[in-house]
């Protein structure tokens, strides 16, 4: 009988990237894999059987992982193809399987800067030691990929630098509870890159993230919002409700946002974390807000003690004010060196018009009664991007305005007509691209959407598959291209070419296990994975 695993079979991981456009890869793989490598096990093969976690502990672990590694140029994946079509130096295989009998004592287990070496060496998480919890198997996932980036252990010392543990356990408890997740943080809630001392010696301080982004051919992602009042970005605003999610990707990074009131009124913001469930679990930012008049002047600044979030309930006057996002340090943590990642705003205005600038340093406002979101796809023919009916009015006039990644001035594109509910950019290159809408009113005043970004570093699949259970795969391509079928071991036992049009894949009648199905032309290459059985 042939099963198959993926979107059809729930026993296989859900496939989840952090950050597609990146090249640096670090794959979970929760499925099981066939080890052969002489740097484990004596180099005696080592068959790991699959986590076993249900695919909500997986998704948890995954979500954990990623916001540890949200600042960084780096795709966290349990997608194999992503895996496979990153550069060699820079990628990680973390298997996370309860076959852990080969190696004695330990939850996981690294070789220190294998993430550079180019033969994937995997590393390990042993899920059977850690009683498949999804915290404590996801801060092991990212305490190995830290080892693959070349870090040590963070250690703790008493006051005279003596060596009180080889693990630094952390401090606190509850939502501001604090560790380094190079030590050993489990009962921990805020788990963080830290600059502190190794076993080695407690002079002996390890900058972690100078090491992730130094030497392993990424940095951090680049800067989303200005942190300069003359890039001050609007907050998305819709109907009488503020919105916006953004991310904290250095230690000086801060976020600036602009918004202008007609009227005066009352504002309630809530600033918080990425996380996982309650008490911010899983959030690796403490947030610090700053609130600003016109001139840049403070006018209060917001950092709860004992939480990780921060709230906004004032009354202000009509005027131009500024929001300044920043991460910060509690009791336990001492300073904002490892206080990263994203955050959402969200709240409410009443008695009061409210108007954000575009960041443009222009002035022009936008009329949050009118705000709705545009978002943007990939089709056949280019990036298609799409507005509600209700975003442009009766006389007003439409731009489409686009940058490409790494590129901060906006270009215009073309004018719609203001009927219009879509645009299609039929692109020449491959790139990422960034997208927003510029309205003009009959009165010349000008507001702008929100910004999209569509990823179109690669053509849409001219692969398509179709998987039956006791049925060959059946392919049906646009294109000429080759196949390989690959059992787990890396043998290969089928392989060919085919031409555009309908081809049939039978291997039901080959040993039962795990098999890749390995389709490429010049254009795409594609990783499907089945079970015969």
């Amino acid at each position: 009988m042939l099963t198959f695993v993926g979107i059809l079979e729930t026993k296989a991981a859900p496939s989840l990237n952090s950050y597609p456009v990146a090249k640096a890869t670090i794959y979970l793989d929760f499925d099981g894999h066939n080890v052969n490598s002489s740097m484990w096990n004596f180099g005696t093969p080592i068959n790991c059987l699959p986590a076993g976690m249900s695919d909500n502990q997986i998704t948890e672990s995954f979500n954990r992982v990623s916001e540890d590694f949200r600042p960084f140029d780096v795709n966290v994946t349990t997608d194999l193809a992503k895996f496979l079509a990153a550069p060699l130096d820079q990628r990680i295989r973390v298997i996370i399987t309860p076959t852990s009998d080969w190696y004695p004592s330990v939850s996981g287990i690294a070789y220190v800067t294998s993430f550079i070496w180019g033969d994937d060496t995997p590393c390990f998480v042993f899920s059977d030691r850690l009683a498949n919890d999804a915290k404590r198997i996801a801060e092991a996932i990212s305490h190995e990929s830290g080892h693959s980036l070349g870090l040590s252990h963070q250690a703790k010392y008493t006051t005279a630098c003596t060596l009180k543990s080889s693990y630094n356990t952390g401090t606190g408890t509850g939502e501001i509870s604090w560790g380094p997740i190079m030590g050993n943080v489990a009962s921990k809630n805020l788990t963080q890159w830290n600059f502190g001392p190794t076993p080695s010696g407690c002079s002996f301080l390890q900058d972690n993230l100078s090491i992730i982004t130094s030497n392993n051919g990424f940095s951090y992602r680049p800067d989303d919002f200005g942190d300069i009042y003359n890039t001050a970005a609007n907050i998305n605003v819709s109907g009488n409700a503020f919105s916006e999610v953004g991310i904290i990707t250095t230690t000086a990074d801060k976020d600036i946002f602009r918004f202008d009131l007609l009227k005066s009124g009352k504002i309630k913001l809530n600033i918080e974390p990425y996380s996982v469930g309650e008490a911010y679990s899983g959030a690796n930012l403490d947030i610090r807000v700053e609130l600003q008049d016109a001139k840049g002047t403070k006018i209060n600044t917001y950092d709860i003690a004992d939480s990780l979030n921060v709230r906004l309930d004032t009354s202000l006057s009509a005027g131009t004010y500024y929001l300044v996002v920043d991460g910060t340090g509690n009791i336990n943590t001492e300073n904002d060196y490892g206080s990263l990642g994203e955050y959402s705003i969200t709240g409410i205005y009443n008695d009061a018009t409210v108007n954000t600038n575009p960041g443009n340093g222009t002035g022009t406002t936008i009329n949050p009664a009118l705000g709705s979101l545009i978002t943007g796809e990939r089709v056949k023919m280019g990036n298609k991007l799409n507005w509600k009916n209700d975003f442009v009015k009766t006389g007003e006039a439409i731009t489409v305005l686009y940058t490409t990644e790494g590129k901060a001035e906006f270009k215009e594109l073309s004018r719609p007509d203001a009927a219009a509910l879509s645009y299609i950019h039929q692109i020449s290159s491959p790139g990422v691209f960034i997208y927003k809408l510029k309205i003009i009113e009959p009165t010349g005043s000008v507001r702008f959407s929100n910004t999209v970004t569509i990823d179109a570093k690669s053509t849409i699949s001219i692969f398509k598959i179709i998987k039956q259970a006791q049925q060959p795969v059946v392919i049906n391509a646009t294109q000429a291209y080759e196949y390989k079928v690959v059992d787990n071991s890396g043998r290969i036992i089928q392989v060919g070419k085919a031409a555009p049009g309908t081809k049939s894949i039978d291997i039901r009648n080959y040993p039962a296990g795990i098999y890749n199905l390995k389709l490429s032309n010049v254009n795409e290459q594609r990783v499907e994975k089945f079970i015969n059985g």
